[in-house]
């Protein structure tokens, strides 16, 4: 964690921008992840898509609480029992309420191109479900409650949280951890710069999720923060792919001064 130079106002926008990108990302996660789920059949796509990478995002500011988000993929799809591939691009129109939940008003396909084939096999389901979470507990730490609510899931209440900063160490609960955080993070964002996952070894179904995550705003006593944080998420995978965190490790590394550019990881 390190001091940076933050006025009300930057502090104030940086809390608009995150809480607005967290909550369509985590919208945009679940979208795609529902293209890739083979009960489901999103109108505009193939029936059968085996893979889809995001491969370049724009997001634009319309107008108060209205956002435009640009997004280019490729995608893999089995039509008559041969593989073909494609390219699109799409516009996602978003709408945030006041609570900060993002909803999309409207989408267009912009382009839609055949392309060469090409492996897309990673970019699966779970790919997208990670993603899906990942944004969703941020979008949760900057105080937004999405439709797919983790604080209502079972584990929110049986997960321990621990956070970290040098010699400092806090313990408990996911509420009891988040309240005593707030003395350091107090106002401010979260922006998700990288994600890892891995099995646990010698533990069916059980992962580990690692997210690098940049913060920025101001303590409790109102001085500006720069922070590097390291989340290792432990989880179980159960029936119908529904997640049981047992536990929320967080360390802060020194922090970067250079911004983070990509939008999504």
């Amino acid at each position: 964690m390190g001091v940076a130079s933050a006025t009300p106002t930057e502090v104030e926008h940086r809390i608009e921008y995150t809480r607005a990108l967290n909550s369509m990302a985590s919208v945009l996660m679940n979208w795609y992840g529902n293209v890739l789920d083979s009960n489901l059949n999103r109108s505009g796509y193939p029936e059968k898509v085996t893979g889809l990478k995001i491969s370049k995002t724009d997001l634009v500011k319309l107008e108060l609480n209205e956002y435009s988000f640009n997004v280019q993929s490729k995608l893999t799809y089995l039509q008559d029992d041969s593989m073909q591939a494609k390219a699109l691009d799409e516009t996602f129109i978003f709408h945030i309420g006041p609570l900060g939940q993002a909803n999309i008003t409207s989408k267009v396909i912009n382009k839609d191109t055949s392309v060469e084939m090409m492996s897309l096999a990673t970019f699966n389901h779970d790919h997208y479900q990670r993603r899906e979470f990942a944004y969703t507990w941020l979008a949760y730490l900057d105080g937004v409650v999405m439709d797919n609510n983790i604080k209502d899931k079972q584990w929110f209440e049986n997960a321990m949280y621990t956070v970290k900063m040098g010699p400092k160490e806090i313990k408990g609960p996911i509420l009891f951890t988040l309240a005593a955080r707030k003395a350091y993070l107090f106002k401010g964002g979260h922006l998700l710069r990288s994600l890892e996952v891995e099995a646990l070894e010698g533990r069916d179904n059980t992962f580990i999720l690692e997210l690098i995550i940049d913060w920025q705003g101001v303590n409790a006593a109102g001085k500006s923060v720069l922070a590097k944080i390291h989340q290792t998420i432990t989880y179980q995978l159960e029936e119908n792919n529904q997640w049981d965190v047992m536990s929320i490790e967080e360390e802060h590394l020194l922090p970067d001064i250079a911004p983070w550019q990509k939008l999504l990881c």
